[in-house]
């Protein structure tokens, strides 16, 4: 069976890159069963972004706290979490690395984190349909270095600017990090994923691997989520799991919306290999 040390895990992207894909693949991979793990059963009410983990474990309100104070009791919130693990913990996060303060939004107790990054020409697409935005507003929210995402069942978290988001979890020195580009994963799941756990140390047969990567493929996501629907889907969104493609910007964005988002993001793009005209 599947085995991984214990400790808390960052499975870290900005928004509608890949994570979702990523936390499925670690389902099937540690159900150790011959039938595709249910997408409604990922442990989102246990996250450390959820309001009532956060009030359950501090004992006090998030909504209470202003920016600055939320941080830092998700700090330490974070922190005390981790050093209590006597098992792994893959968390879900859309948190920019650091905070107003500039220090990090999560603390440094986390033994490791990987970062799922995609094409923002990409991701615009698939956030206009995820918010039900023009893919306009889509880009103009990825630019928006104050952007703040949550509220309601999750705290409210400093998303900021797609550039500034995945270059602080890239460049940052407090947690081991493993970068993982959404177009890897597309073109190559089972090698992509096999690099994920042994960088996280873990251990897996090929086998168990490709047992996972065949139960999180996205006709069975699609298939789930038109059979029982999926709770994180977006109130008013049609489906959380829509095409899934690589390279849909070139047929989808006009050469405007194109220009605007290679001259505001191209330095950082660059330097995850996604080739740019500016």
């Amino acid at each position: 069976m599947a085995f991984f040390p214990p400790g808390l895990v960052w499975l870290a992207s900005y928004p509608k890159s890949g994570n979702t894909w990523m936390r499925v693949l670690l389902s099937n991979l540690l159900g150790d069963a011959a039938e595709p793990a249910s997408i409604n059963n990922l442990s989102a009410e246990t996250a450390l972004g959820s309001c009532w983990r956060f009030g359950d474990d501090m004992l006090v309100d998030a909504d209470l706290l202003d920016g600055e104070e939320l941080e830092r009791m998700r700090a330490l919130h974070c922190e005390s979490v981790a050093a209590g693990l006597t098992s792994p913990f893959f968390c879900k996060t859309h948190d920019r690395f650091e905070g107003r303060a500039g220090t990090p939004v999560l603390g440094t107790g986390a033994r490791a984190a990987v970062y799922i990054v995609r094409d923002p020409r990409d991701v615009a697409i698939s956030l206009s349909h995820h918010a039900s935005a023009s893919l306009d507003e889509a880009i103009a929210l990825m630019a928006d270095e104050k952007r703040l995402i949550g509220g309601g069942l999750q705290v409210l978290q400093l998303l900021g600017d797609w550039p500034s988001h995945a270059s602080g979890w890239t460049e940052q020195s407090h947690t081991p990090i493993k970068v993982v580009r959404y177009e890897d994963m597309h073109r190559d799941a089972f090698g992509t994923f096999q690099s994920v756990i042994a960088f996280l140390n873990g251990h897996a047969t090929e086998a168990e691997i490709q047992r996972a990567v065949a139960n999180s493929r996205l006709e069975e996501l699609q298939r789930q989520e038109a059979e029982k629907g999926f709770r994180e889907r977006m109130q008013g969104q049609e489906r959380f799991f829509r095409s899934g493609r690589t390279g849909e910007w070139k047929d989808v964005l006009t050469p405007g919306q194109i220009r605007t988002i290679e001259e505001r993001f191209g330095p950082v793009m660059a330097g995850f290999g996604y080739q740019t005209n500016t």
